[in-house]
């Protein structure tokens, strides 16, 4: 199935996979290699820098409906680079961030046109285009983001270690501008179908910023999912942030955690080709439900269980509920709500993620602080899901859809 899809439709969605692999610049794992040159050339402490991130991310998620909702209104071919543009700007902002002020709108545009517009332009576009095959088109698309786990970071450990982390910025910068936003925009040469917007009923007004929460509001659905939603960005940005001193309280060694991680990326890239199938054969209405488990039961594992092995699990059944949502959620979106503003409605909800990664480190961090034992912070966050994954599962029976 996945070699017919490819062979296909290679075009759209080499688009996506490479916009969501472009996302890493403003997303937190590259920019946290930063994070030590930053504090010895600016001066700031780990407590500076975080709180500089968070005001940003946070910002970055408000912004997102203003521009996200454009994606509904213009050629994709403009909107891809427009932002591709702001990208490469934000990347040369931040190679001259000089105090907190500058480092602020450096942070706050790489989040916003990085993790955020890089992701929702690919994942937003390919979302509306397919429909029979849209789980697997997703799940294709979405793997942009572990590969760019996979390769980012340590290109830039060794460009920072041969150029400096200005001239890394700068670099990478040149690379989107340069390099990525023709490629990009080749791959989607003649394909009318793909980059024109959804077309609206005559008469119908153009899509605004907010109708993606005003479309999504009314309904019981969303209510009754949102928990969910919420919960699992939230979680695994948290506990992931914190796994040190989490693991420093269990006895695991930093080497070991570490090695950790690659049970994260495997299950990570594994459940989105998963996730992709499962919403084809059973809708993700039907499939979302069920994408906060393994993440609940990792997390149990964590607050019961010492052992090192306990450290692999945990990060495997979490990266296998991060990517069955990445599949799942956005597949939803679409099928619940129609895509004729998809990307009014997708940037809200990705407004809501952004927000929800800022506020679990700033939820989790004074636990630790306070001396809280690990299995009560776990127990909360498995309640929390337990609770979260109810809410869907009633919002599947009982909620009152629009047509």
């Amino acid at each position: 199935m996945y070699t017919s899809l490819l062979r296909d439709e290679r075009g759209p969605l080499a688009f996506g996979a490479a916009c969501t692999f472009l996302s890493a610049p403003g997303q937190t794992f590259f920019i946290s290699l930063f994070i030590g040159a930053l504090s010895d050339s600016l001066g700031f402490t780990a407590g500076d820098l975080g709180s500089l991130y968070l005001g940003a991310t946070l910002g970055s998620a408000a912004l997102l409906p203003y521009f996200g909702h454009w994606i509904d209104r213009i050629d994709l071919r403009r909107y891809a680079a427009s932002v591709m543009i702001g990208l490469a700007v934000s990347c040369a902002v931040m190679a001259s961030a000089a105090g907190p002020v500058s480092l602020f709108i450096a942070f706050l545009m790489l989040r916003l046109s990085g993790q955020g517009l890089m992701s929702h332009t690919g994942m937003t576009s390919v979302g509306r285009y397919f429909v029979s095959r849209r789980g697997r088109a997703l799940s294709l698309v979405v793997m942009g983001f572990p590969l760019s786990e996979a390769v980012m970071p340590a290109l830039a450990v060794i460009l920072i270690g041969a150029i400096g982390w200005r001239a890394t910025y700068l670099a990478v910068g040149a690379g989107v501008l340069l390099i990525a936003l023709p490629l990009l925009l080749w791959l989607i040469a003649g394909r009318q179908a793909f980059t024109q917007p959804t077309a609206r009923e005559e008469g119908a007004r153009r899509p605004s910023a907010w109708d993606g929460a005003r479309i999504v509001g009314r309904t019981a659905y969303f209510w009754l999912v949102l928990p969910l939603l919420i919960y699992m960005p939230l979680t695994a940005t948290a506990l992931i942030f914190y796994i040190q001193p989490i693991g420093e309280a269990k006895g695991w060694s930093p080497t070991l955690i570490a090695s950790a991680f690659t049970s994260y990326a495997l299950f990570h890239a594994l459940a989105i080709l998963l996730g992709g199938g499962l919403v084809d054969r059973f809708t993700a209405r039907n499939v979302l439900a069920a994408t906060g488990l393994p993440m609940v039961t990792g997390i149990v594992l964590l607050g019961l269980i010492d052992a090192p092995l306990t450290a692999f699990a945990f990060m495997g059944l979490m990266g296998a509920s991060t990517g069955l949502a990445h599949t799942v959620i956005s597949a939803m979106w679409a099928e619940v709500y129609g895509v004729e503003r998809l990307g009014t409605i997708r940037s809200f909800s990705v407004m809501l993620v952004v927000a929800g990664t800022a506020v679990g480190p700033a939820l989790v961090g004074p636990m630790i602080d306070a001396g809280w034992p690990i299995a009560l912070i776990a127990g909360l966050f498995a309640v929390f899901g337990t609770v979260a994954t109810v809410l869907a599962l009633a919002g599947r029976f009982r909620a009152r859809l629009p047509a």
